[in-house]
């Protein structure tokens, strides 16, 4: 598995740096290379630069919310995986997420190990 992991390249996008920081030092302990991005701009930026296997996006944003940024990315590279990350219960826009194409929603306050799984599940199909 820490084989595919540095293979694999994340993004992480919230507004929380303080998200950002722990999903970030989390992702690179466990042999991924990331990139992170407080503001969706960021993260476009990134996905343009980069060959992104795999978002972790954040529900609500005040730039752009996430399933808009997963739209975007995606018509950047259409195999970009996505996982949903929310502290919102919204059903709409959860489903609004798999219909853009995420493949797992994650709820806040999220457990490490479950978005560990939820990533090796993917990354190692």
């Amino acid at each position: 598995m820490e084989q595919q992991a540095k293979k694999t390249k994340i993004l992480v996008v919230d507004d929380e740096p303080d998200i950002v920081i722990t999903l970030s030092t989390f992702l690179a302990s466990e042999g991924f290379k990331v990139y992170t991005a407080t503001r969706p701009s960021q993260a476009l930026e990134h996905a343009k630069n980069y060959q992104i296997d795999l978002a972790l996006i954040d529900l609500a944003m005040p730039e752009m919310n996430g399933v808009e940024l997963l739209k975007k990315l995606k018509e950047i590279n259409p195999k970009l995986e996505a996982i949903i990350i929310t502290a919102y219960r919204d059903a709409e826009k959860v489903v609004e997420a798999f219909k853009a194409g995420a493949y797992d929603c994650i709820f806040k306050p999220f457990n490490l190990k479950y978005l560990r799984d939820a990533i090796f599940a993917k990354t190692l199909e």
